[in-house]
């Protein structure tokens, strides 16, 4: 579930482009794992999808929350975000910290 964090992190807010660049990964580590010659990570490879679940966490997640996740990644794309000092500084003057 790391790795799915990271790239969720990492992908673009709408729903279309989420499909797109998740197709755009499965190839790249399809020729990732076709191009090594590294059998200690195919057999890593292997034990990584053996053992995951048929489910996915992110489809385990209440509608409302995927929703606001979804909206969440493409205010930081829009750049609509704060910066850890300003919201300390919003705290310490609504709260008087």
């Amino acid at each position: 579930s790391h790795i799915f964090l990271q790239l969720f992190v990492s992908l673009h807010s709408n729903k279309q482009s989420l499909k797109m660049d998740i197709q755009t990964l499965k190839l790249d580590l399809v020729k990732k794992i076709i191009n090594t010659e590294k059998p200690a990570l195919l057999i890593k490879i292997n034990k990584l999808l053996l053992n995951e679940k048929a489910e996915d966490w992110w489809d385990k997640l209440p509608r409302e929350v995927q929703d606001s996740i979804m909206d969440g990644l493409e205010d930081v794309q829009k750049g609509n975000l704060f910066t850890h000092e300003q919201v300390i500084e919003e705290a310490k003057q609504k709260y008087g910290f």
